[in-house]
């Protein structure tokens, strides 16, 4: 029965004419975007971050970094309608005709997710695949009764059979990433350009992002509560319904400010009211400022834990649905005997653990100190340096 349910859930006509909207709109850049006619490619790096929907992440490090030192470099970026492109690069809307232009003649790619399922290289183009996170839950073919086609698995070895280099953040993910894309080309293990930040900015500047999100007291503790998106958490239109297991009307220990930020999955469905009393950060440009903003972070199994831990700052787990999170989705290790922080089941629980928050540190600190050698040990500041002088030289 419950096979059927999901059957009748995935292939309702709401989500059905959706998807064929979706796909009819791909056809028609499909016919606009023409790799096949280029005969000469620019001396330009096209940089995307969730199609366009963030300027972050790792590509955005990577910009920074070759600024700098290959400053002869034409620098193009993906944006979307609420993104532009950062100082020193021009901005394609996703989508665009400019933007598919961009894809079919810039020598060098760089991305965190992927690129259309039309998308074909160009020869003499580079493709440097950042990836967006260290995996607790399980990706792609190492997911357990995932239900994924095969067109859809086809689609996705050819991405991967697309990249020259694949960044990777520690020796785990090295030995967990080929297997996942079916990748079988270079690894750069070099940590995360996008933590680079996270060990080399200074308090002044750490202050101007809280007075930017609207804390201006720097004695105020911020708490990022930061949930992940739900492959069983949809709408009736097929998109991902945004995710807050919090009471909207919560209230924190005096000295407290919470701050909520949805992922990018959830963003077609975002609504300001979802946040509740915290304040609204999922449209904040970069994430890596929130985390350096933060005092506490508050997450379930979202790769952010591993970015966070870089900080050395106390980390919770408020995840009331790990069970059936666990049986869908599937872990790469035991989350329970290794996490950083308390897995916590209601905001009542969440309360308590930041009332007390010093204690939890010190109950937690062998755990955190081993997670950090495990996850963290590449994050030196000088990730983005390593990829720029493997890809660039």
């Amino acid at each position: 029965m419950s096979e059927i349910k999901r059957l009748l859930k995935t292939y309702s006509p709401t989500r059905v004419l959706g998807a064929l909207r979706r796909r009819r709109a791909d056809w028609l850049r499909k016919l606009q975007y023409r790799p096949q006619s280029v005969t000469k490619l620019r001396e330009a790096v096209l940089f995307e971050s969730f199609q366009g929907k963030v300027i972050g992440d790792s590509s955005l490090d990577i910009f920074k970094e070759l600024r700098v030192s290959h400053p002869e470099l034409e620098m193009i970026w993906t944006i979307g309608p609420n993104t532009s492109a950062p100082e020193g690069a021009r901005g394609v809307r996703h989508g665009s005709r400019e933007w598919l232009q961009a894809i079919a003649t810039s020598k060098y790619l760089v991305n965190n997710t992927n690129f259309p399922w039309y998308f074909r290289k160009v020869k003499g183009q580079v493709y440097l695949q950042t990836w967006h996170g260290t995996p607790l839950k399980r990706l792609g073919r190492d997911i357990e009764n995932n239900h994924l086609t095969k067109s859809y698995l086809d689609t996705m070895d050819r991405e991967a059979g697309f990249w020259d280099y694949l960044i990777s953040p520690s020796a785990f993910c090295t030995e967990i990433f080929p297997g996942a894309f079916n990748y079988r080309g270079e690894i750069i293990e070099t940590g995360y350009p996008r933590n680079d930040r996270l060990t080399k900015t200074t308090s002044t500047e750490r202050q101007a992002i809280r007075e930017k999100i609207g804390v201006a007291d720097p004695s105020t503790i911020i708490v990022m509560y930061a949930p992940t998106w739900r492959d069983y958490n949809r709408s009736a239109t097929g998109n991902w319904q945004s995710v807050n297991f919090m009471d909207e009307n919560i209230e924190l220990p005096e000295g407290f400010q919470m701050i909520y930020r949805g992922h990018t999955n959830t963003h077609a469905a975002h609504k300001d009211g979802v946040a509740g009393r915290a304040i609204d950060v999922t449209m904040y440009p970069d994430v890596t400022e929130l985390y350096l903003a933060a005092d506490v972070m508050i997450t379930d199994f979202s790769s952010v834990m591993f970015d966070y831990t870089v900080t050395g700052k106390p980390i919770l787990f408020l995840a009331p649905d790990l069970e059936r999170y666990r049986a869908e989705r599937g872990f790469y290790f035991d989350f329970e005997n290794t996490s950083p922080g308390p897995i916590l089941t209601s905001d009542d629980e969440v309360l308590q653990a930041l009332g007390r928050i010093e204690q939890v540190s010190k109950l937690y600190e062998k755990r955190y100190r081993e997670w950090q050698k495990q996850f963290n040990s590449l994050e030196d500041g000088g990730s983005a340096k390593r990829v720029v002088a493997r890809v660039w030289g």
